[in-house]
């Protein structure tokens, strides 16, 4: 009986305390629409946690993790012990800059308006090297900005991508971009390395990639940011997936993360950077598998540039930044824990840009006035990014008898790329493939010409100019001749149609990026897909032809 007794007792205590910290969930997820809990969960139960989850880090036994309403109710289903997680009590100064000269100091953060203008200062303040992008709109209509920085007399560059604050209430790297686009403007003309980077490569920088997460409790205040968007999806976990298809987090592909892949998809970015806060380390490809499980052929080149990095901001910063999750400051994403949807995985596998992950300070939200150390730590750090991507090797693709360039053509460095990750040349033949130092063999290959192999060196901070002559395959010129018209397809993103601007193609297949086929159709007389009964998202379109076959990739919205 008293066994009984103190089981019956044990149980009670532990019903009330599981009521008590799900009322309070509850209550902060009415309050905020996200809330932030503490879970224990063993390695076993972390493919769930991560699927049912937004995992945020590892806190000594413990997963930080954010969950909306629909998240929290899926993951109750785990039956996992979680308690609601209290940010820790620090005095925070939050200052808010509503007019451009209170940004003068770099020691606010700017309001929506502010933030907007700025951007635009710089565009109209250095039009002969800069513009300003508009990738897209938010759910609630907020500009979300890239700055184009760019020598208008170098026609082809590699394409250096830098974004932060996809999630709202990290934002330590939204000032620090600012500020680095500032920099550049206005030191190019009087700072050799900035005018060497400049006419060597084009920078785009989007400082804030969810404006609604950081402007959630208004427009001139970021101290109510979210991680999540408006609609509560965190937009990090939004992305097609290698290993879980189209919508690895369950949700629909939110305004945001379209506008992010077409102007991905438009720009073809050759590396890219995507700043967090929350923990200081850089996170390099994959963020699906461990590394024992599946490499990146180019680990070894993101290793190398971390490095550096590491050793930049450490110079700067002292030896202890960039050490809370690994002593070396880097760490594979998947031996980190795992995510799902992540734009780095999206940007790696789909559109073969070099992406890692760079988590610049353990308080997402640092107090206003600790911004300009941050910056401090920081730039070189950025700057040397930049620059040590450079080192690899570019050119441009002709036609031996016609000069004419090619596009699509690949780059494959032999005894390092596989899983079809090598880059390709673009619309205007240009190819760039960032290496370390050392010797290659390359082979270049294109659809109706012969493949080319060449042998190359690369030195310490050069880039080796390459152009490359391919020669038509003889037994498929009139294949080739027929390839010279590239099958264009338009509006992308679409709605309900998509039409083709050429007539060689008689039939099609629509597929997800799982392989699966979801659409066989003969094409009509008008060149007119129907694609109205598609969900929104990403998809391959395979056109069939008689002498020729083609993929190309179309946004549903």
């Amino acid at each position: 009986m008293k066994k009984l007794i103190i089981f019956i007792c044990i149980f009670c205590s532990y019903f009330t305390c599981f009521c008590q910290e799900y009322n309070k969930v509850k209550d902060i997820l009415n309050q905020r629409g996200e809330a932030k809990i503490l879970v224990k969960a063993s390695e076993n139960k972390l493919e769930e946690l991560s699927l049912f989850t937004s995992i945020d880090r590892k806190i000594e036994n413990e997963y930080l993790v954010y969950v909306n309403e629909k998240q929290f109710n899926n993951f109750l289903s785990l039956g996992l012990n979680y308690r609601l997680y209290q940010d820790e009590k620090q005095e925070k100064q939050i200052s808010i800059a509503t007019t451009i000269e209170q940004m003068q100091s770099w020691d606010r953060y700017p309001s929506y308006q502010v933030y907007v203008d700025l951007m635009q200062n710089l565009a109209q303040d250095f039009p002969n090297i800069c513009k300003l992008d508009t990738i897209g709109y938010s759910v609630e209509n907020r500009l979300i900005l890239s700055l184009k920085i760019y020598d208008n007399a170098t026609e082809n560059a590699p394409k250096f991508f830098y974004s932060s604050t996809i999630h709202g209430d990290e934002l330590t790297g939204a000032v620090a971009l600012l500020r680095l686009a500032d920099y550049l403007l206005k030191n190019h003309q009087t700072n050799n390395e900035i005018q060497d980077l400049i006419s060597n490569m084009q920078i785009y920088i989007c400082p804030i990639a969810n404006p609604d997460g950081v402007y959630a409790g208004g427009n001139n205040n970021v101290s109510y940011a979210t991680r999540y968007n408006a609609n509560y999806v965190d937009l990090n976990r939004n992305f097609p997936n290698p290993k879980y298809g189209q919508h690895p987090d369950g949700e629909e592909h939110q305004k945001e993360t379209l506008a992010f892949m077409q102007y991905s998809l438009q720009e073809g970015f050759d590396i890219s950077i995507n700043l967090h806060t929350g923990a200081e380390v850089c996170n390099y490809p994959w963020d699906t598998w461990t590394e024992n499980e599946r490499r990146h052929p180019d680990t070894e080149w993101f290793i190398s540039l971390c490095q550096e990095f590491v050793s930049q901001v450490r110079n700067a910063g002292g030896n202890n930044y960039f050490s809370d999750v690994t002593y070396s400051g880097i760490t594979n994403g998947g031996d980190w824990y795992k995510i799902y949807g992540s734009r780095q995985d999206w940007q790696n596998w789909y559109t073969k840009t070099r992406e890692l992950t760079l988590e610049v300070s353990t308080t997402k939200t640092p107090s206003s006035n600790l911004l300009p150390h941050y910056w401090n730590k920081l730039k070189d750090g950025l700057i040397g990014f930049m620059h040590n991507s450079l080192t690899g090797v570019e050119g441009v693709i002709k036609d031996i008898n016609s000069q004419q360039t090619i596009e699509n053509a690949t780059i494959e460095v032999e005894n390092i790329d596989y899983d079809s990750l090598c880059p390709y040349s673009n619309h205007q033949g240009y190819y760039f493939r960032s290496l370390l130092p050392g010797n290659y063999q390359i082979k270049i290959s294109a659809q109706g010409y012969n493949d080319t192999v060449l042998n190359i060196n690369i030195e310490n901070n050069t880039t080796l100019t390459q152009d490359i002559y391919l020669s038509p395959c003889s037994t498929s010129l009139s294949s080739y001749e027929n390839s010279k018209e590239e099958p264009l397809i338009f509006p992308n993103p679409c709605n309900d149609k998509l039409f083709l601007r050429v007539e060689k193609f008689n039939e099609y297949i629509i597929s997800n990026f799982q392989g699966i086929n979801l659409l066989k159709q003969r094409i009509n007389n008008s060149n007119e897909i129907d694609v109205s009964e598609l969900s929104k998202g990403v998809y391959f379109l395979t056109l069939y032809g008689q002498d020729e076959t083609r993929t190309l990739i179309f946004i549903k919205q």
